[in-house]
């Protein structure tokens, strides 16, 4: 599977369970913050609408996707976009499918209408803060052992933004 044969676009209702499955099995104790809900529950909801996700599409198969959403729903906030998660299905790796979804967020931040695009990472995920630096997000506070790691170690809570 090349990439010139991925698609992004936005979510549908019948992706559910694929999107399920995949957050299901993206994340690792050593990245995540909250774990994953199973893969038998259902992926949209209030805090994740279907208009809000960026799906990556090789043909049938899901490879990826991004979820934009509000971070804090007042009025005062209306010009932050927050991505609240981006995931790349374990086998799809490695093919570029995370940038091509960071710089869909972007755009869609864009064509919303938002000023700035913000973001959290774990500073244990170190492959997600360098894609997010590499597309021009920097650091604007860190939450030192903010988290305990499973090894009992700890992880900082990053914050990073982009202005649009």
């Amino acid at each position: 599977m090349e990439n010139d044969t991925l698609q992004l676009r936005t979510a549908t209702l019948t992706d559910d369970a694929e999107l399920a499955r995949m957050n299901a099995s993206a994340w690792t104790p050593e990245i995540e913050v909250v774990p994953a809900e199973g893969p038998d529950k259902p992926f949209f909801a209030d805090y994740r609408r279907v208009e809000d996700v960026i799906v990556a599409a090789d043909g049938d198969t899901l490879a990826g996707f991004a979820h934009l959403a509000r971070h804090i729903r007042i009025p005062k906030n209306d010009h932050v976009l927050h991505l609240n998660s981006l995931v790349v299905a374990p086998g799809q790796r490695g093919r570029g499918i995370s940038h091509r979804l960071v710089d869909a967020a972007v755009e869609e931040a864009r064509r919303r209408g938002a000023r700035k695009l913000g973001l959290r990472a774990l500073s244990t995920n170190k492959v997600a803060v360098e894609l997010y630096r590499q597309h021009g997000f920097v650091e604007e506070g860190r939450l030192r052992e903010e988290f305990r790691q499973p090894d009992g170690g700890w992880a900082d809570d990053v914050w990073m933004a982009l202005f649009l």
